[in-house]
């Protein structure tokens, strides 16, 4: 059968999102709230189908549908049909082991999660015309009519700013993910010959997380600036509302085979809530997404969240039970 051109193309898998969904008969329904304009008014019900995706997103240059579909097809073939499984047996209180390959496909599914959104697209699209913006703004200053990026003379001649921005886009959508995707199979190759899985569970009720148009979060160990390519950062990826997967760098290597949970519960609960709602908060794109209770829950501590503490507070915090007690005296706890 041939390969059909797909062009409703999401960068969230449905197959993921559904796990923060309601279903109805075969469909499942999402809330979602926009960063931009976050209050408990502007949480909106909608359908899977129709969240985190954009048109021809994947598509590539090619003359049959299955050039076209080559990306696409990939994280449809490799990844996005693997996930029921994957979920299933991360939830799976009594799979203890790991197999080579359910692990590689644990790491895979983490990493071009990560790498897949449509974040990295418009931060790097941003970031150019600001680039452009600059050396164009420099020629003016300077009376040249020309500049030299990578080694490429670009001409300003007779041009006004926002004419020479549309006639040099910095939006090469098929190159980019592609190169997205050849970062995501490298760094795959890095982290299976480091990672353990680890999965965190919150027991108590009301303690719920929260997902967003990019999921995936980094968080360095060593407190240094992330930098997304670095094979050392832990990989966090909310799996459901009560359960988040850990990708942890450089561990135990007897471990490395072993799926290690732990449940969490009372202050270490809503402490773990908090901290992983406000990271997804954070480095959402447009959306963050889950049920009313989690996304009103999140609303309700969000300004206590991101009030930032004095330099003598900071000082004061030194273990995870000051944390808690400081959250308390907020009343996020």
């Amino acid at each position: 059968m041939a390969q059909q051109l797909v062009k409703r193309q999401h960068y969230v898998p449905r197959t993921y999102l559904k796990n923060f969904a309601t279903a109805k008969g075969d469909e499942f329904y999402i809330k979602a709230l926009p960063i931009d304009t976050p209050t408990h008014d502007k949480i909106i019900g909608i359908n899977t189908t129709n969240v985190c995706l954009e048109r021809n997103l994947y598509t590539l240059p090619g003359e049959t549908h299955e050039q076209k579909m080559l990306i696409e097809k990939f994280y449809s073939d490799e990844i996005e049909q693997h996930y029921n499984g994957i979920y299933n047996l991360l939830k799976d209180p009594n799979k203890k082991t790991l197999t080579p390959e359910e692990r590689e496909r644990i790491i895979a599914t983490v990493v071009t999660m990560f790498y897949r959104t449509t974040k990295w697209l418009n931060q790097h699209n941003d970031l150019m015309r600001r680039v452009y913006t600059q050396m164009f703004q420099l020629c003016e200053q300077t009376g040249k009519d020309y500049f030299t990026y990578e080694g490429i003379k670009i001409s300003i001649k007779d041009k006004k700013l926002e004419d020479f921005l549309k006639e040099n886009k910095m939006e090469n959508r098929p190159a980019q993910v592609l190169t997205q995707l050849e970062v995501a199979l490298k760094l795959i190759q890095v982290r299976i010959k480091s990672d353990n899985i680890y999965l965190s569970t919150l027991v108590d009720d009301g303690c719920e997380f929260i997902t967003s148009d990019n999921p995936v979060v980094l968080q360095n160990i060593s407190g240094s600036d992330i930098m997304p390519f670095d094979p050392s950062n832990i990989m966090k990826l909310p799996l459901d509302s009560k359960t988040m997967l850990f990708l942890m760098p450089d561990a135990d290597e007897n471990l490395r085979n072993q799926i290690i949970r732990h449940n969490v519960s009372g202050n270490y609960c809503k402490s773990e809530q908090l901290i992983s709602n406000t990271e997804q908060f954070q480095k959402a794109d447009k959306f963050i997404l889950g049920d009313d209770s989690s996304l009103n829950s999140y609303l309700h501590t969000k300004d206590f969240a991101e009030n930032p503490l004095s330099e003598e507070e900071m000082k004061s915090i030194k273990s995870i039970d000051d944390f808690i007690n400081k959250g308390k005296q907020l009343g996020l706890f």
